[in-house]
């Protein structure tokens, strides 16, 4: 495995610096970020972490310039990256130094053609055609898309647009690269491979800023970690300092940490593991755990009731064009009170299948039937009582200027028009998504968690969907918050509402749903339990899966003769099992 870089291979001298900095943004009374004091070393790998909302993405934007240059707002203190004064230098001059690529890539791209978006960059930094050709090949094939370089952009798959804003911003050659959520759309496996262009650009002397959820591949690695919570610093240094210093309240916070590394941190809350440091990797949790001893548990079947079949595919082909084919024979059946997961490789089909559940798209060939009746007699305006989709991109569904309106708006289009009913469901819902402060801000202004939060609101307010549909329903979410959403739906099973999440959350997965389809290149390839799934690994490679840290643990224990019970899928249970002897 590639190893970190060591001290000595970066510049003694920081190239981001950031001195008593505090931001407002544009018409806010209380700041974003208060009194930030950072130094990041060139050709260094940072780690930005924290809780939803604690100002990692306004971080990230202050650091090319677009706050305050472009979003304007308040700015105290000196913000100097690669020698550049940023509160005086305009946003193309900050372009040769630092890449951004946003938490929604959408926001970056100015043109039709995948290599065009990808040479856009670089002709506005008036590169030599040469050159700007050869960086093109160059940053598309990093990422795993040169043979879609002819595709128009708007027809991409979520986890392809994020592939595309990473290659277009290694276009441009930057000093500084500032990722935002990078990973928070691709599959495991594409995941991974973004974890080693990471390495690989901080061999080549690139600096690296990573804002991720999906700490498991990066924290080991990294040179140097910052903790956010409420707009200030909290904690920094390395990742291991960090962790070893400020665990707890990293958990208490909500940060989504490595399942070695939550494990580790509540073992020592409990008493054990008192002379061992807090592992960071499944390897070094297998070392630490090898001599803990489990507990006998009773299996505990969970209670699941399961009405009739709502929805039924059989044979489903489906294709934007004639020539390609999105779909291939696809057939399923979906119960009354499931809840189901659809997982699988970018660019799989997944999007595309939930789309047609909601009369978007129609199958040009075989049978999709729900609550009956089939799709060449579905009305998408009738439909939309009975099924609501939270988009992959929840602001491609709002339509009102403030939080507030668009739950009302909801409301007066599902018939519901008394005034005090309305305020009543509104303010219980934003109450209920923890987005009660948001109620006069703008859609568009929210993060990228606070708007999935919304999107599931403004579905769910009027409480008449029968089957809810949620495309990648923890991008942006805080452990905290994540638990809250998947609260929120196991209470709609009780219910009787079913649920189909798309997601590349594997441990959302191993914890919450009953069944799995997983797609891979258009066709199912599974349908079946988490459990059955996790023990098919020609299945997991197949879709560009992997199993979860927590059951790699388990396997490494086992393998070391360490017995550990069945049934251990989450980090609560598997702490309960422990004996304290």
């Amino acid at each position: 495995m590639t190893q970190p870089a060591s001290p000595s291979s970066a510049s003694a001298g920081p190239i981001v610096r950031l001195s008593g900095l505090t931001y407002h943004h544009y018409g806010k009374t209380a700041p974003a970020l208060t009194d930030i004091n950072v130094e990041i070393k060139r050709g260094s790998f940072t780690l930005l972490v924290g809780p939803s909302g604690s100002g990692k993405s306004t971080l990230c934007m202050l650091l090319n310039g677009i706050i305050p240059q472009i979003l304007g707002g308040k700015l105290t203190g000196t913000v100097i990256v690669d020698g550049k004064d940023v509160s005086e230098s305009k946003v193309q001059n900050m372009a040769h130094s630092v890449g951004l690529l946003f938490q929604d890539p959408e926001w970056m791209f100015a043109t039709l053609q995948v290599e065009d978006e990808v040479a856009f960059g670089p002709e506005n930094l008036r590169l030599p055609p040469q050159e700007i050709a050869a960086q093109v090949t160059k940053s598309l094939e990093y990422v795993g898309m040169n043979h879609l370089r002819k595709n128009l952009v708007w027809a991409l798959s979520g986890g392809q647009i994020q592939k595309l804003g990473l290659a277009a911003v290694l276009a441009m050659s930057p000093e500084i690269i500032v990722l935002d959520e990078p990973t928070a759309n691709l599959d495991p496996a594409t995941t991974h491979s973004v974890h080693e262009l990471i390495l690989r650009l901080r061999e080549e002397g690139r600096t690296i800023i990573l804002v991720t959820k999906d700490l498991d591949e990066f924290m080991a690695q990294a040179d140097h970690m910052i903790l956010l919570s409420e707009g200030r610093v909290l904690a920094q240094g390395t990742p291991r300092d960090v962790i070893s210093e400020h665990g707890s309240i990293m958990l208490d916070l909500g940060v989504w940490l490595p399942d070695p590394t939550e494990i580790g941190l509540r073992l020592k809350q409990l008493g054990l593991l008192k002379n061992k440091a807090v592992p960071i990797t499944v390897a070094e949790a297998v070392i630490a755990l090898k001599d803990i001893r489990f507990k006998e548990i009773s299996s505990i079947k969970k209670e699941t009731i399961i009405g009739e079949i709502l929805v039924r595919a059989e044979n489903v082909q489906f294709g934007y064009t004639r020539k390609t084919k999105t779909l291939h024979g696809v057939s399923f059946d979906i119960n009354q009170g499931e809840i189901v997961a659809i997982v699988g490789q970018n660019g799989a089909g997944k999007s595309t299948l939930s789309k047609m559940l909601v009369g978007l798209l129609k199958p040009s060939h075989g049978s999709l039937s729900m609550f009956g009746r089939k799709a060449s007699q579905w009305n998408v305006q009738d439909l939309a009582n009975d099924v609501a989709l939270v988009f992959q991109n929840p602001e491609h569904q709002f339509l009102c200027d403030t939080v507030h309106e668009e739950l009302a708006y909801s409301l007066l289009a599902q018939g519901i028009v008394d005034p005090g009913e309305v305020e009543k469901r509104v303010n219980s819902m934003l109450e209920r998504l923890n987005i009660t402060d948001a109620a006069e801000t703008h859609p568009f202004s929210l993060s990228a968690g606070s708007k999935r939060r919304l999107g599931v609101a403004t579905m769910l307010v009027g409480g008449r969907a029968r089957l809810l549909i949620v495309d990648e329903p923890t991008y942006g979410q805080d452990r905290r918050l994540t638990e809250r959403l998947m609260e929120l739906i196991n209470n709609l099973r009780s219910e009787g509402i079913t649920v189909i999440m798309i997601t590349h959350d594997m441990r959302l997965v191993d914890a919450y749903v009953d069944r799995a389809l997983v797609m891979a290149n258009g066709e199912k390839i599974f349908d079946g339990t988490p459990s059955d799934l996790f023990q098919s690994p020609e299945i997991i490679e197949r879709a560009s899966l992997r199993t979860t840290a927590l059951r790699r643990i388990v396997d490494g224990l086992r393998a070391a003769g360490t017995p550990v019970p069945n049934g251990l899928n989450i980090v609560d249970s598997f702490v309960a099992a422990v004996a304290f002897v």
